[in-house]
């Protein structure tokens, strides 16, 4: 038993060290715009763009465009995959422009 605990305590510790990566992958930010006629959805479209203020700024345009007719409208939503730990850069803000 004393040899055990004799070993256990001559054993070298490891610390768990976490090494502080940043990710830089790019993914673009993706709007995906559906289109409706009477209240139902007819088709719907995919763009990409490199910053969240564009992409925000095309969808409240296409919305705009799409209500110029009667009984149609649109809505949209731009997302955008993050990797854990990946940073944000300032593509990723809305801000003002």
């Amino acid at each position: 038993m004393l040899a055990l605990v004799l070993v256990a305590c001559s054993s070298p510790q490891v610390e768990d060290q976490k090494v502080a990566t940043q990710i830089t992958v790019t993914s673009p930010w993706t709007l995906d715009f559906f289109h409706f006629y009477k209240g139902a959805q007819t088709h719907s479209e995919s763009f990409q763009f490199l910053s969240r203020r564009d992409c925000f700024d095309a969808m409240y345009q296409m919305q705009v465009n799409s209500r110029k007719k009667p009984l149609y409208s649109g809505s949209g939503i731009c997302t955008k995959w993050f990797g854990e730990g990946q940073e944000r850069t300032h593509n990723d803000i809305l801000g003002y422009k």
